[in-house]
């Protein structure tokens, strides 16, 4: 199977996954198998699906690769909270919700530990929609796989507890599912705002972390909502708001941030330049973004490596053409070279792509590299080495 974009999808294409409602509890909408056509893929296009799963002949073994579980869990969390923002009083419904957010978190971490070496489709993140549920629905998956894959460092963090307490997340996954709660009561221009807008830097919208830490304290455990209070500290200092018993408006600086704090403070960030514009962008842009030199100094580094470690720049199943202008699907990615994957070459027929017969390891061909993505130019983000700068392009 693979990864189309909806743009792409020709009539009597065959559904490889199903495609699940984006509101309504674990509906599907349509099931595997399901042969699409030109109706269906604009009443898909109307409820904001941009890619679908296909059935395409050679591609078969992919569909190993991918977790439905995790999928359906992911979603499962944004549909719950959403419920609770499209309240006429969401600070009730929080109150009341929080045993189902919890309940939800415990099964997405149980699929998650279950498969911890899943292939992340960043794609599944857009599932959840670009508004604020979404967008707090994936920080709480993202956060669970990180935390999932950083056990020794929460022990080491978290030493004054016992490790198996030190290494426990459910209450990070709860934290990053609420840690933008304090902006329910907002206008919406401050409420759909992120760091990359100029309202960021008004104290209005600096005020969601503690009106959401108010909102929250009594209803989950202390180290959820730290997270809630403080996913907006830098690992320098310079973030907000900063200590409740300061005078002054220093942030917190390093290790005296939560760790689920600042695990939180890195996928917030990380979603905002996936899915900032309305929809989901190269996932190999998101990456080189939260590298940037405007984040110097934000991030706690070991928390940065990992994500970067675990979210492939191209995707398992995602169609790419290469730099001689050949099509081809992502069939494995390697984390020591994570631009350079290993992908199959597609072969054009008339009922549609096929895999050809033509496998290539790109840590092989150093003449070649990934040009684009969804019909969009990646070379000025493709960079060598695992963190490497420099670009393969150049």
């Amino acid at each position: 199977m693979l990864l189309i974009r909806l743009s792409a999808v020709q009539p009597r294409m065959k559904l490889a996954r199903p495609v699940l409602h984006p509101d309504r509890d674990n509906l599907i909408l349509l099931n595997t198998d399901f042969e699409l056509d030109e109706k269906m893929v604009c009443k898909l296009r109307s409820m904001n699906v941009t890619h679908v799963w296909i059935q395409v002949p050679g591609f078969e073994g992919i569909q190993h690769d991918v977790d439905e579980n995790i999928c359906r869990s992911h979603l499962e969390l944004y549909q719950i909270l959403n419920r609770s923002i499209e309240s006429l009083e969401p600070r009730v419904a929080v109150k009341l919700e929080v045993s189902q957010y919890q309940s939800a978190v415990h099964r997405l971490l149980g699929n998650i530990i279950d498969r911890p070496h899943h292939d992340v489709v960043t794609n599944d993140l857009m599932m959840c929609g670009p508004q604020l549920a979404g967008h707090m629905a994936n920080c709480s998956y993202l956060s669970l796989l990180l935390g999932a894959h950083l056990t020794g460092y929460l022990k080491n963090q978290r030493r004054a507890l016992p490790a198996a307490v030190a290494q426990r997340t459910e209450q990070l996954g709860l934290g990053a599912l609420l840690h933008d709660i304090g902006k329910l009561n907002m206008p919406d221009e401050l409420r759909q705002a992120s760091v990359f807008d100029d309202l960021a830097d008004t104290n209005e919208y600096r005020m969601h972390a503690r009106s959401g830490y108010e909102a929250v304290h009594e209803l989950i455990s202390p180290a959820g909502a730290t997270v809630v209070l403080h996913h907006h500290e830098r690992y320098d200092g310079t973030g907000f708001p900063g200590r409740q018993d300061s005078e002054d408006d220093a942030g917190i600086a390093g290790d005296s941030i939560h760790v689920f704090s600042r695990i939180v403070a890195v996928v917030d960030v990380f979603d905002r330049l996936l899915t900032h514009n309305g929809s989901i962008g190269p996932t190999i842009a998101a990456i080189r973004g939260i590298r940037h030199p405007r984040f110097n100094g934000w991030f706690d580094p070991t928390i940065v490596e990992a994500l970067l470690r675990l979210v492939p720049p191209f995707m398992i199943g995602s169609q790419v053409r290469l730099s001689d202008g050949s099509e081809a699907a992502v069939v494995a990615n390697h984390p020591e070279a994570p631009c350079r994957p290993t992908v199959r070459l597609i072969r054009a027929m008339a009922q549609g792509p096929a895999a050809s017969d033509r496998q290539l390891d790109m840590r092989m061909c150093r003449d070649l590299h990934v040009a684009e993505v969804d019909g969009l130019d990646v070379t000025p983000y493709v960079y060598k080495g695992a963190f490497e700068d420099t670009d393969v392009a150049a």
